[in-house]
């Protein structure tokens, strides 16, 4: 088992699907790893928790992208700029409804965005425009300055590219440990997360990401894949490359407390890891039990 060079933190965002409830136990298995590769980036939970010597971290999401970077380069501007900023629903409505068009202005939007918006949620619609209504809990804090300074420094070793999964992945090696969380399309079924994503991730991508997936770990890369558990994802990878663990979370994602319950998913790991099958088990026992993502 591989150890982290350094100590682990925590996401500064909420992301929808987010793997910050999993993450611990994934940085297990590819936290000391020279270079992680994450073409889904979202929340970043895994790269936080692993903290790797180096990162690729990808997204189609240009505003999510535009943060990291920010928060990367001028983290003391981030903190400053939303130290001005009140949890009132004129503000909010104000942020929401303006179009900043710089890193720094971009950061701080979706920041304020993602801690007052209702469920702690960003998200978009088809037409890119923020749609989570104002509603967040008392007590809620626009700025963790913390988190911030903290994530800054980790960021540091990491190239951020805002582009499609192929281009990332084409650019991964035999010797990057790659960690891949896409959109939960399954085929001939409609899907929750779905709605979650400004660009629909069809099944011919969900495909498409499986064979390479496939041909990396061939050349010997370490693969592991959060994804939907359906029958149709499962057969796209190969028993030959990947072994499956189905893991169970708690979800908040529904309004209504009452519609909230169990969540079952694929975690499809290469066979070119070092650990045996019933050694990741044994890893992935601590998150057996469903916890309530934070």
């Amino acid at each position: 088992m591989r150890e982290s060079k350094r100590e682990g933190t925590t996401p500064f965002l909420k992301w929808a699907g987010g793997k910050r409830w999993l993450a611990p136990s994934i940085a297990q298995l590819v936290g000391g790893s020279d270079r992680l590769v994450e073409p889904f980036v979202g929340g970043a939970a895994v790269f936080f928790a692993s903290c790797p010597r180096r990162a690729l971290l990808g997204d189609v999401n240009s505003e999510l992208i535009a943060t990291f970077r920010a928060v990367r380069d001028c983290p003391e501007r981030i903190i400053s700029e939303l130290g001005k900023l009140r949890i009132t629903h004129r503000c909010f409505d104000r942020i929401r409804d303006s179009r900043p068009v710089d890193d720094l202005s971009r950061a701080v939007r979706l920041i304020y965005l993602n801690r007052t918006a209702f469920n702690g949620l960003y998200r978009v619609n088809q037409r890119g425009q923020f749609n989570v209504p104002f509603g967040c809990k008392p007590g809620t804090r626009v700025c963790d300055e913390i988190a911030i300074r903290t994530t800054s420094r980790v960021l540091r070793s990491a190239e951020l590219v805002c582009q499609d999964f192929r281009a990332t992945l084409s650019k991964a090696k035999a010797t990057d440990v790659i960690y891949v969380d896409p959109p939960y399309t399954v085929r001939h079924d409609a899907n929750g997360f779905r709605r979650y994503n400004e660009k629909i991730f069809s099944w011919d991508d969900q495909q498409d990401l499986a064979n390479i997936l496939g041909e990396l770990v061939r050349r010997g890369a370490r693969v592991v894949v959060s994804n939907a558990h359906h029958k149709s994802v499962r057969a796209v990878y190969p028993n030959i490359l990947f072994h499956a663990f189905g893991v169970t979370r708690a979800t908040c994602m529904a309004g209504d407390p009452r519609r909230r319950g169990v969540c079952k998913e694929w975690l499809l790991i290469s066979a070119t890891f070092d650990e045996t099958p019933s050694m990741i088990r044994e890893i992935l026992n601590g998150d057996r039990t469903p916890q309530k993502p934070r």
